[in-house]
C-alpha cells in the first residue's frame, strides 16, 4: 500500500485545514496514540471498588504474597492467599485471572496508589525489579469502605489523576476555558486531538477542535477512513511501538471513557465526552472551576510565573484531606499551590503526600511532616518557581490550613 498516497490525501481533503495537517504529522509519530492506559483493563468505579473488594476480603491491610511466573497450572508455595484473591476477585467482578490480575491490574493499581508492591525483602519495587509482594492502600481501604459516594468519587477521580500523571486536569482545564465549555466532544475528536499528551500540542487543541469541526460531515468521514488505512498493522514491519493500529487507538480511547465516566469532571456517554457542570453534577460548577483550574491560573499571575515544561503544580496539602466543602474550598487555594520540578513532586507524591507542613523563604522551602522524621527541601529557581515576596504568606497559609483541617 502507498502510504505517502494516503497521506496526501487526507491532506487533499481540505487545504490547508489545520487538523488535517496535524493529524498528517501525528500518525507518522510512534507516539501517535498520546495518552496511555491498558486496554485490556476494563473497569469502572463499581468494577474497581468489586476487584479491590476482593482483594480485602482475603488479605485486609496486610501485605500477601504474589506468584512470580506465569500461570502453568502449578501453584507456587506461599501464595495461597494470592491464589484465593483471584478466586474471589473473579466471583465478586466476574474478571481476573492469576496473571491479568498481577500482570495487568495491580500495574495501574499502583500508579493510582491503591495498591503497594514489594520485592521479597520488602522494599518497594521500582520499574524492573521483581513483585514478591503487595499490599492496599489507604486510599484503597477508603475507597471501598466509605459510605459517602461522593468520597469514593473523589478518591477514583485522585487516583485517576495519578493513572493519567495529571492529563485528566488539563483536559478539564482546556475544556473549561474554551468555547467547548457546555458542548460535547466526540469520541473521535478525542482520541484525535484531545488524546495527545505532547506538551507542544497541549495549547493547540481547542484550535484543532475548531479547525476539525470546519470540515464538512462527508470530509470528516473521509479523513477518518483514510486514518484507519494508514494505521493498519499490516502496513508496518516490526513491532508495536513502529506500528500503527487503529482498532487499538478506538479500544484505549473507549477504555479511557469508561474510567472517566465516574470521576468527578465528565458526563460520558458512549460516543461523547462533556464537562459536568450545573446543579445536576457531582461538584457544582463553581467547585468544577476551583479545582486545580482557577487555582492554578491565580498561581501564575500572583508569583508572576510563565509555565516551565519540566514542572508541576502540587497542593501542598492534598484533596484527600478533605471531610467537606469548606475544607475543599481551603486546599483548592492558590496559597495551597507550589510549582516543583517534576522529580520533587514525583518525591513528595511517593512519600504519599505526607509532607504537607511548609517552612518557606525567598530561597527554599522545605515540606516535613507532623512528627518532622523525613524532610523534602527545593530552591527556588532550581527545583521550585515561586515569587520569594510571597514565601512568608505561604507559610501562613499552611499553617492556617493545617489547623483548620488537621487541628494542628
Amino acid at each position: 500500500m502507498d502510504l505517502q498516497k494516503i497521506l496526501n490525501d487526507i491532506l487533499a481533503i481540505k487545504p490547508p485545514n489545520l487538523f488535517l495537517r496535524y493529524i498528517v504529522e501525528r500518525i507518522q509519530d510512534d507516539d501517535y496514540r498520546g495518552i496511555h492506559v491498558s486496554q485490556h483493563n476494563r473497569y469502572d468505579l463499581e468494577r474497581l471498588t468489586q476487584i479491590l473488594s476482593g482483594i480485602y476480603e482475603v488479605a485486609a491491610n496486610k501485605q500477601f504474597r504474589v506468584p512470580l511466573g506465569d500461570d502453568d497450572g502449578s501453584r507456587e508455595a506461599d501464595c495461597d492467599e494470592y491464589y484465593k484473591i483471584v478466586a474471589t476477585v473473579n466471583k465478586q467482578s466476574g474478571i481476573g485471572t492469576i496473571n491479568s490480575l498481577k500482570k495487568n491490574f495491580f500495574v495501574d493499581f499502583e500508579k493510582m496508589r491503591l495498591l503497594n508492591r514489594f520485592d521479597k525483602d520488602g522494599n518497594p519495587v521500582g520499574k524492573r525489579g521483581h513483585i514478591h509482594y503487595a499490599q492496599l492502600t489507604k486510599d484503597a481501604i477508603s475507597l471501598i469502605t466509605s459510605d459517602s459516594i461522593i468520597e469514593r468519587h473523589k478518591i477514583f477521580t485522585d487516583a485517576l489523576d495519578k493513572l493519567f500523571a495529571d492529563e485528566i486536569t488539563h483536559l478539564a482545564e482546556t475544556l473549561y476555558y474554551s468555547n467547548y465549555k457546555n458542548d460535547p466532544i466526540g469520541i473521535y475528536e478525542f482520541m484525535l486531538i484531545l488524546s495527545d499528551d505532547r506538551p507542544r500540542i497541549r495549547d493547540k487543541k481547542i484550535a484543532l477542535i475548531d479547525s476539525y469541526r470546519e470540515l464538512e460531515r462527508w470530509q470528516q468521514d473521509k479523513a477518518i477512513d483514510l486514518i484507519k488505512q494508514y494505521c493498519d498493522p499490516e502496513n508496518f514491519p516490526g513491532n508495536k511501538t513502529t506500528q500503527r493500529d487503529f482498532g487499538n487507538w478506538k479500544n484505549e480511547t473507549q477504555q479511557i471513557f469508561t474510567l472517566l465516566k465516574n470521576t468527578v469532571y465528565f458526563d460520558i456517554t458512549r460516543s461523547s465526552l462533556r464537562l459536568n457542570t450545573g446543579i445536576y453534577g457531582i461538584f457544582s460548577e463553581v467547585q468544577i472551576k476551583q479545582r486545580s483550574l482557577g487555582a492554578k491560573h491565580e498561581y501564575f499571575e500572583r508569583h508572576e510565573l510563565e509555565k516551565i515544561l519540566t514542572f508541576e503544580l502540587d497542593h501542598v496539602v492534598p484533596f484527600s484531606s478533605a471531610r467537606n466543602k469548606v475544607e475543599f474550598g481551603l486546599i483548592d487555594n492558590w496559597q495551597n499551590l507550589v510549582y516543583l520540578r517534576k522529580d520533587k513532586h514525583a518525591e513528595k507524591t511517593k512519600n504519599n503526600d505526607r509532607n504537607i507542613v511548609l517552612s518557606a523563604t525567598d530561597k527554599e522551602i522545605h515540606f516535613d511532616d507532623f512528627d518532622h522524621k523525613t524532610r523534602i527541601s527545593v530552591r527556588n529557581g532550581a527545583t521550585a518557581a515561586y515569587s520569594g515576596k510571597l514565601a512568608g504568606n505561604m507559610q501562613k497559609y499552611n499553617r492556617e490550613i493545617l489547623k483548620s483541617v488537621f487541628g494542628f
